[in-house]
């Protein structure tokens, strides 16, 4: 794993929470199977490509919310830390996202990236969440390029009912330079909540991984 980013992933999560965690309304209500939800929890995963888990903690101050997340994927061979900010009026969120990834032997793929996530409600029902990214990808040992990468990112997330909901994240990576970057990734959850705290979904996508996820909010 590139040292330097899991120094920022560590410390980020050692500082931060304490603060964060004290100010959070906790009996609020908060649909945790959202995008741009913000709570504090995690979540426990399990699949063909390996066991996984992530914590998170949330802050909501009037209008605007803050997010820290960190994930661990593939039996803690690939981390993920999120940061973000959504605004409830605009429904409009920033975020910074990185990772890194050491599940194929001597190649420990990297990025970090900036992007904007906006909410549009379709119906009552179903809400299309549209994002833009900006960042670069690099490999630790220099096996591959620095490449900067654009990134094309939805959700498409509909209520069933009360319980059931369905969601559609389709993404496209697209590299400026260094590496030719033309990558088409897609996601299909199919969720059910337990309670209002807790939820289960199982997950798809075209690289043939089935996971199965449990996600709560503390």
């Amino acid at each position: 794993m590139n040292k330097l980013l899991m120094l920022i992933m560590c410390s980020s999560f050692v500082v931060i929470p304490r603060a964060l965690q004290a100010a959070e309304n906790t009996k609020k209500h908060v649909d945790i199977s959202d995008p741009m939800a913000v709570y504090t929890g995690g979540a426990l995963t399990g699949g063909n490509d390996g066991l996984g888990a992530a914590f998170q903690f949330g802050l909501n101050k009037g209008d605007w919310g803050f997010l820290g997340k960190i994930e661990a994927k593939k039996n803690l061979d690939a981390y993920r830390l999120r940061l973000f900010t959504p605004n409830k009026v605009t429904g409009t969120g920033i975020y910074i996202d990185a990772g890194t990834d050491t599940s194929q032997d001597g190649i420990t793929s990297n990025y970090a990236t900036f992007g904007v996530l906006q909410v549009v409600p379709l119906t009552k029902k179903l809400k299309l969440y549209a994002g833009l990214t900006y960042g670069k990808s690099w490999e630790a040992n220099d096996l591959f390029a620095e490449t900067k990468i654009i990134m094309a990112q939805t959700y498409f997330k509909y209520d069933i009912n009360e319980k059931f909901y369905l969601m559609l994240n389709p993404q496209y990576t697209y590299g400026l330079d260094g590496e030719e970057t033309r990558q088409f990734y897609m996601e299909f959850d199919f969720g059910y909540h337990i309670d209002k705290t807790k939820l289960v979904y199982l997950q798809t996508s075209t690289e043939n991984t089935i996971i199965l996820n449990f996600k709560f909010k503390i």
